[in-house]
């Protein structure tokens, strides 16, 4: 089967507007109760599934510390 033209953009449109929110998202309305889960010790509890297969830094490296942003050759080289 092959997909084409602007009816497969129709089709993933409409799986996305019917989606629904899965565990781990915001609810949509406020809940002025909740609390974070805790671990038994009282430490937030982090556990879950973790990545480190991300190009994003964490910290600013420390020679970029004065620049708002890269130029297209400092990025390129970078």
């Amino acid at each position: 089967m092959r997909f084409s033209g602007p009816g497969i953009f129709a089709v993933i449109g409409a799986c996305m507007a019917v989606a629904a929110p899965v565990a781990g998202q915001a609810p949509s309305e406020f809940d002025p109760d909740y609390r974070a889960p805790r671990t038994p010790d009282g430490q937030p509890d982090l556990q879950g599934f973790w990545s480190n297969a991300i190009l994003t830094p964490l910290e600013r490296p420390a020679e970029f510390a004065d620049q708002a942003f890269l130029t297209e050759e400092e990025a390129a080289a970078y």
